[in-house]
């Protein structure tokens, strides 16, 4: 055999394999055609995997492939059923609108199907949609005027919403659902401070729909992450992906602090002759009535169509937020009507699909790295490649099952992909170019710190190392953590000095901290003659940090700023937090059982309690301070409960702090007065007379202040 090259025979086994294995079919005239008995196999497995990436969309809103990957999966599918249309399915994906409705919100028939569009990803495919509808509009009208003007409008990567408004006032928002009804997240919405609510006219029609994009600017997607890993939570893939999760959640609070903004796209009104028959004039209208619309061409023909595609496929990095195209759709809303729709989209409109800047590298390994909450992450250690203007060597991969599904090999070539994404992803292998004696990449059973067996938590994709105590990574990532600005705000301490303090073993839990002296610094080499006394001083200073910022600064899993104000207002000194049952905890308002589990596991192992207690020796702040506001109510804790004739619940939460009240956030033992108005929940009411909370009327409460809440509301 020698002098032989087995090049072309190993490519031909590769692609041969691949095929029996129902893998890689694409329309390439480098690719072997598939038999029908394999297309059916192939389309059996698509079908299924394209609904299942549908399910963590639409309804878990924690997507694991790129649009462009699963614009390639549905592609493929599309490809094998025009081959083989008698084995199109009728639950093909192809044959629908995708999605499911989740159910923690109450679900709203849309009055118009939200619809999805069909894609085209070259110039060609666009001049094949224009003369497509051409010839359909002449079939329908004899006097049709030439050319069609079309609009372009930058094509967002968020989550569509449908907004309803009546006599000008916002009153209903709803998702896209599965098109035909979506769920009403109306409070979500109302937080997102660039939707008006109410519409900037005083001669408002009686009713209109806005169809628009929620998203996340990068800015504020990069600080949610960095926020998510400080609290021990895993980060999300991308600015969409954050934005699906953040409209699914049930405290509207929460959602305010993500910072979601919106673009508008679309205007009707059941009075259609209300509104101009322009798309582009309507987008005006919603200027002038207050909503932020996005990026519009004029009404144009198609090649200034594509000058605008080819304008910003050179300038979307520019932008503060992700863009994955360029909607087009026709100008004239008659001809729209004349047009109308397909099964699944409409035939006036295309959405202009960019192909996200991609390249081909070779896996060289993986890594792991270990959290401060010893969450393993698996890292791609990939051949150097140029990608979106930068080198790319590594590419998160999130989680073991990443790689499972991606059915990585040691040395495989592999596609890396950018595209508006802050961290580099590899979305794809390439079975074909592999060595045949690859081995696929196993899951690491220990620590590569500590050495530790890790564990699997029930439920959990995630791998973790249990060595909570004596794992390196995890000590000092959460020193750094208590020393943080938002904690502590010990300065000068950062990651080498506090890895070379934990190497000298002078410091391996937070009260050691409070423990150095000066002259165990100097013991250190490097250190300079002065900044043992700055350092010491520092630590000394922080002393005086407020109760909630301890709390966060404990570094318990899940516990945010937020969540760990909301614990400290509803339990004020950590004696009756200490003993608080987690269903108490859960009780607080936005905290919720996930995070009452986790503070619950925390406070109760014996050596946070020895640690708590050691800290609270050195003088740390485990009770919030009461409110220097002076005034009757001063000192007193108040919720309310119930509804109160011609007084909002925001005017009677004002009136009671202005007169030295505190208000708290849930039914606790510490609560002094529950103000009762009328419809209260009896859970709550039943709540407070378990626990002996006093309840007062409004009148009552009016006469610990001495003043009618009437006669307040109308000072000058």
């Amino acid at each position: 055999m020698e002098g032989i090259s087995l090049g072309p025979v190993v490519q031909l086994v590769r692609t041969l394999a691949c095929h029996a294995r129902g893998r890689g079919f694409e329309s390439r005239p480098d690719r072997l055609p598939l038999s029908r008995e394999a297309a059916a196999k192939r389309i059996d497995e698509l079908v299924r995997e394209i609904a299942e990436h549908d399910y963590r969309y639409y309804v878990l809103a924690q997507p694991i492939i790129s649009d462009s990957e699963y614009d390639r999966l549905v592609r493929e599918l599309k490809e094998l059923e025009e081959a083989y249309p008698e084995l199109r399915r009728p639950d093909s994906p192809t044959q629908r609108v995708g999605g499911t409705v989740t159910k923690e919100f109450p679900v709203v028939p849309h009055r118009r199907p939200m619809l999805s569009l069909d894609n085209a990803y070259d110039r060609r495919e666009l001049e094949a949609f224009h003369t497509k509808l051409l010839r359909y509009l002449k079939a329908q009208l004899t006097d049709l005027a030439e050319p069609l003007l079309y609009i372009a409008q930058l094509k967002i990567d968020g989550v569509a919403v449908s907004l309803h408004y009546e006599n000008g006032i916002f009153v209903r928002g709803l998702t896209r659902g599965d098109g035909e009804k979506g769920d009403d997240i109306t409070a979500n919405l109302r937080t997102v401070r660039s939707l008006p609510l109410h519409l900037q006219t005083p001669n408002p029609p009686p009713f209109i729909e806005v169809r628009g994009e929620i998203y996340m600017d990068r800015k504020d997607f990069l600080a949610l992450n960095q926020q998510r890993e400080e609290i021990g939570e895993a980060p999300f893939m991308n600015p969409r992906n954050a934005t699906a999760g953040s409209l699914k959640l049930q405290d509207s609070a929460e959602v305010a602090r993500r910072r979601l903004r919106l673009w508008a796209y679309y205007l009707e009104a059941d009075e259609e002759g209300s509104l101009p028959a322009s798309d582009y004039e309507r987008m005006h209208l919603l200027k002038k009535w207050g909503f932020p619309v996005i990026e519009t061409l004029p009404p144009s023909p198609l090649p200034e169509v594509w000058d605008f595609i080819t304008h910003w496929e050179k300038e979307k990095e520019k932008l503060s937020f992700d863009i994955d195209g360029v909607v087009i759709k026709l100008d004239a809303w008659p001809l729209r009507e004349k047009a109308g729709f397909t099964a699944k989209a409409p035939r006036w409109a295309i959405a202009y699909k960019y192909q996200p800047e991609q390249a081909i590298t070779q896996l060289k390994g993986i890594t792991y790295q270990v959290g401060r909450t010893g969450y393993i992450t698996p890292v791609a250690e990939l051949a150097p490649v140029r990608l979106s203007g930068t080198i790319v060597k590594r590419a998160s991969l999130y989680n073991y099952d990443e790689i499972k599904r991606l059915d990585l090999h040691l040395g495989d070539w592999v596609v890396v992909e950018k595209s508006g994404e802050i961290i580099p992803k590899v979305i794809r292998a390439l079975p074909e170019r592999r060595d045949i004696f690859a081995k696929p990449v196993e899951p690491p059973t220990a620590c590569p710190e500590c050495g530790t067996l890790l564990v699997q938590a029930p439920g959990e994709v995630g791998r973790y190392c249990p060595n909570y105590r004596h794992c390196p990574p995890q000590v000092i990532g959460r020193l750094e953590h208590f020393v943080s600005r938002k904690a502590m705000n010990i300065q000068g301490l950062g990651e080498k000095i506090l890895k070379k303090l934990y190497e000298a073993g002078l410091v391996e839990t937070f009260s050691d901290l409070y423990r150095l002296t000066p002259d165990k610094l100097r013991s250190l080499e490097g250190f300079a003659e002065k900044l043992p006394e700055k350092l010491v001083a520092e630590i000394q200073a922080s002393r005086q940090v407020p109760y909630e910022r301890v709390l966060y600064a404990l570094g318990i899993r899940h516990v945010g700023e937020t969540a760990a104000q909301k614990i400290a207002e509803a339990f004020p000194h950590i004696e009756a937090l200490l003993s608080a049952p987690e269903e108490e905890l859960a009780s607080v308002h936005g905290i919720g059982e996930v995070i009452a589990r986790s503070v619950r596991t925390f406070l109760d192992d014996p050596e946070n309690q020895a640690e708590i207690e050691a800290l609270r020796a050195a003088g740390l702040q485990f009770e919030k301070k009461a409110s220097k506001r002076e005034g009757p109510l001063a000192g007193k804790r108040f919720l309310i409960s119930g509804k109160f004739e011609g007084i909002s619940r925001e005017a009677l939460k004002s009136y009671i702090i202005e007169h030295g009240g505190i208000y708290a956030s849930s039914v606790s033992q510490n609560l002094d007065y529950l103000v009762v108005g009328a419809d209260m929940g009896p859970s709550k009411k039943a709540r407070a007379e378990a626990l002996g909370v006093r309840m007062i009327t409004l009148q009552e409460l009016e006469a610990l202040v001495g003043k009618p809440v009437e006669v307040w509301l109308s000072r000058d």
